[in-house]
């Protein structure tokens, strides 16, 4: 066969086992070194956006604390949000967010006390993401890295 129409299968299939899978993926991966704002479309969110605001209360400490997700979200309803924050000294922190209404915007505060992002990757007990860890408060702007939001209905 020639080798475009391998490429083409190769594409197809990919798409058709990501369609199986259930799973929406956002990597908010870019040439600027500061958080921002990210969209995309994905499986079950429709105008899929992500913002992380910049805390500058603090002098020469400029902080993420909350990333905002927004978009049509009805049809997530059952299924599960990890975000997934690399931090540039190359370990990551995670949030999981059970998705129960039909919502259209989220918000996944970083807080050491009542925050939803963990130093730990969630474990997977029957199907479903655990936390693990111990909570994450504000993360410097230097720090933060490439984020990728994955929405599934069963883990492994």
């Amino acid at each position: 066969m020639n080798r475009r129409i391998l490429v083409i299968i190769g594409a197809v299939a990919v798409v058709f086992v990501i369609a199986v899978v259930g799973a929406s993926t956002i990597n908010l991966a870019g040439s600027d070194s500061a958080p921002g704002e990210g969209k995309t479309v994905a499986n079950c969110v429709t105008a899929l956006t992500i913002k992380t605001p910049v805390d500058t209360s603090v002098q020469d400490q400029n902080q993420i604390k909350v990333m905002n997700i927004s978009g049509a979200m009805a049809p997530c309803v059952g299924q599960t949000l990890r975000a997934d924050v690399a931090l540039t000294n190359g370990s990551h922190v995670w949030a999981i967010f059970k998705i129960t209404t039909a919502i259209t915007t989220l918000a996944l505060p970083f807080d050491a006390t009542t925050g939803l992002f963990y130093n730990a990757k969630p474990t997977v007990t029957g199907g479903e993401l655990v936390v693990a860890g111990t909570r994450v408060g504000p993360v410097l702007v230097t720090d933060f890295g490439q984020t990728t939001i994955t929405i599934a209905n069963t883990w492994q």
